[in-house]
């Protein structure tokens, strides 16, 4: 999943989250396939993002899956002895992998 501007919405993708407006009210829930009339609407409503399912924008400065991925086991690469750590960098590189898919 990814929670990308409303202005880089595009018809066809899938909400993952409910787009509320600022004091709370559903105005499309989970699931909803946007269209350019929905983008429109939830633009006129105020929303300024939404949570989409699995990552189709690249976003400036954003990494793709296997750059985040190689710079964990980077940073994990002097503690790979310790089995914590090791199960740690683990638990962190399924959750990425997950939210990719999502």
């Amino acid at each position: 999943m990814q929670r990308i501007p409303i202005k880089a919405a595009k018809a066809g993708m899938i909400l993952k989250k409910e787009a509320l407006t600022e004091d709370g009210k559903v105005l499309c829930g989970a699931g909803t396939t946007l269209t350019q009339e929905i983008i429109e609407r939830l633009e006129r409503s105020g929303v300024e993002s939404i949570t989409v399912k699995g990552r189709p924008v690249r976003l400036p400065g954003e990494k793709d899956l296997k750059e985040r991925l190689k710079e964990l086991e980077t940073r994990f690469q002097r503690v790979m002895d310790d089995p914590v750590e090791r199960a740690l960098m683990k638990l962190i590189a399924e959750y990425w992998i997950e939210s990719y898919r999502e």
